[in-house]
């Protein structure tokens, strides 16, 4: 089985080079409105972004302009341009591995669904896929993000760690974060390495050889360890990028404004511990902790929020569950913000209890009502008779 079970393919730069196509269409488009626009390469970088976009953007056309460019540009396409393509070297070897394994395979493209489907029935692939979702000829559902979140809707019985998306451009992979699922960002398209990894691509690859081995032959590599006094720069950007979501409420989370260096002498003078949550030695979530007397109390447990949703906090959790008992605590305690009750409720859902509430001030001097939570921890011994 792969480490995936629904696979997300773009179409255009990610299955099928279109450059000829497309360039051709866009310089159609251009020279009926009166723009000459020789250079086809100049023209690479609508394959892609979704059209109403890139004619705005680079051409700087009003929305009406755009409307007549698209126009233009399905004119020339519908006739021509979506057979000036091919397939990459390869791509069906993959699909069809892909099958084998018994993934559920979908194309999520911003290209219009009725062309996308043509394009696919004219390379005989369209067998591959369950759906093929695209946008809409009125230009509705073209972003990306509406795109996957639409796919999501289709299989409520999946957690999102069993998505990902891939594809060759920034949306893809913005889109990807935005929802809370994967990304592959592919460089054989029209995505540069760095246009990917700026916007936080899970995994780039260079080929579809290289897909395969992370959806195939790859295995996920997770831990959670103690982090070293050099890794406390690692647990300060991941509890900002995760708290980022308290910044403007009423009382903002004073983690935003806690300097790295509060949490690096704690880390030293060991009246603090940390630790992160390590994805194919990527971090994606950290939390403190201090062992107390009879507890171990936690704080700034954070998951950055293209990682939510996968089981990353439940697992901090059952980490520090289990490293209390190591340490011969019998309970874990943390205090929570009584105006965020969807983390009360993840608390209580794990076997937390609230023990206490009060309003008192935090390190900026603001009054915030809190809730204390604590959980009972034992080992749990199985035996064989």
């Amino acid at each position: 089985m792969s480490i995936y079970q629904i696979v997300l393919f773009d179409l255009d730069g990610t299955l099928s080079d279109p450059k000829e196509g497309i360039t051709k269409s866009v310089q159609y488009a251009l020279q009926k409105l009166g723009q000459e626009e020789s250079d086809l390469a100049k023209l690479e970088r609508f394959i892609g972004p979704p059209l109403q976009e890139s004619f705005s953007t680079y051409y700087g056309f009003n929305q009406d302009i755009t409307n007549q460019a698209i126009a233009l540009y399905r004119e020339r396409f519908k006739q021509l341009g979506m057979f000036e393509n091919k397939l990459y070297s390869n791509i069906t070897t993959l699909l069809d591995s892909l099958r084998e394994k018994g993934c559920i395979l979908i194309v999520a493209t911003s290209k219009p669904t009725v062309f996308a489907e043509e394009i696919l029935k004219y390379f005989q692939i369209e067998r591959y896929f369950a759906h093929i979702i695209g946008s809409n000829l009125d230009g509705t559902r073209s972003s990306k993000t509406e795109i996957i979140q639409y796919i999501l809707a289709l299989y409520p019985a999946y957690q999102h760690r069993d998505f990902v998306m891939i594809g060759d451009r920034e949306h893809d992979i913005i889109g990807a974060n935005n929802t809370g699922i994967d990304s592959i960002g592919v460089t054989y398209g029209y995505g540069t390495y760095e246009e990917l990894n700026h916007v936080n691509a899970t995994f780039i690859v260079e080929s579809i050889n290289q897909l395969k081995e992370i959806l195939i032959d790859r295995k996920r590599k997770e831990r959670i360890s103690l982090v070293t006094d050099e890794e406390a720069p690692i647990v300060h950007k991941l509890m900002l990028e995760a708290f980022e979501d308290y910044r403007y409420i009423e009382v903002p989370s004073s983690a935003l404004t806690e300097p790295v260096d509060k949490l690096i002498n704690a880390l030293k003078s060991r009246t603090e511990q940390a630790i992160i949550y390590w994805l194919d030695d990527i971090p994606l979530g950290s939390a403190r902790l201090q062992l107390k007397d009879d507890s171990l109390y936690f704080s700034r447990l954070s998951v950055i929020p293209s990682a939510r949703g996968k089981g990353i906090a439940k697992a901090m959790l059952a980490w520090m569950e289990e490293y209390a008992l190591l340490n011969r605590k019998q309970k874990v305690e943390c205090k929570v913000r009584a105006n965020i009750p969807k983390n009360i409720e993840l608390y209580e859902k794990l076997g937390f209890v609230i023990t206490k509430e009060e309003t008192a001030a935090n390190p900026n001097g603001m009054a915030v009502k809190a809730v204390y939570m604590e959980k009972l921890v034992e080992r749990v011994i199985s035996m064989r008779i």
